[in-house]
């Protein structure tokens, strides 16, 4: 999981430690964590990816399905295969280092195997901060409730009223999404 109980504890500010109570927030925990994740278009959490098809589009960059893409293990365009020590991982693609060399087009030419996305440690706040806010709003919404909150000021009292719309939670990701694969 990306937050763990102790994070949402915090963050929701229920410390409730029954077994049903741990179940409950895992169970919110890791269905946010799916909204989030679908959301995004990729998993976040860091794991190798292979034989993937990709099409070459005749252009420097190959665009690849994920984000922070950490290295590439091996490469083959049409028939041959590439050394991977020729490519450079970017951030959502990879890119040949010599800027001459192009990836030729064509449709699921190119078969690459790398490795992307963030080691839990290193997971980007916003997606951390989304997975809770979700989280925080199901348990809000527990027994029947439609996830009212209150907050007094000086001169009087808000009530402030969340949906299960998760948009405005999700809204802050839209510049990590991947979209068009």
């Amino acid at each position: 999981m990306i937050a763990s109980i102790a994070m949402f504890n915090t963050y929701s500010g229920n410390y409730e430690d029954s077994s049903e109570a741990v179940l409950l927030k895992t169970a919110f925990l890791c269905t946010a964590e799916d909204i989030v994740t679908s959301y995004l278009g990729f998993d976040p959490i860091s794991k190798e990816y292979t034989d993937v098809a990709a099409s070459g589009t005749g252009s420097r960059r190959l665009y690849l399905p994920v984000r922070n893409i950490t290295s590439v293990g091996s490469l083959t365009v049409g028939t041959v295969e590439v050394d991977p020590s020729v490519v450079k991982a970017y951030d959502d693609y990879i890119s040949f280092i010599d800027h001459a060399t192009k990836f030729p087009i064509g449709e699921d030419n190119i078969l690459v195997s790398y490795t992307a996305g963030w080691e839990v440690e290193q997971m980007p706040s916003v997606i951390v901060v989304s997975i809770l806010r979700i989280a925080t709003l199901m348990l809000s919404e527990t027994g029947g409730n439609i996830g009212l909150t209150g907050k007094s000021f000086a001169d009087n009292s808000r009530t402030f009223v969340n949906y299960s719309n998760y948009r405005k939670y999700l809204q802050p990701l839209d510049g990590m999404r991947i979209l068009g694969f």
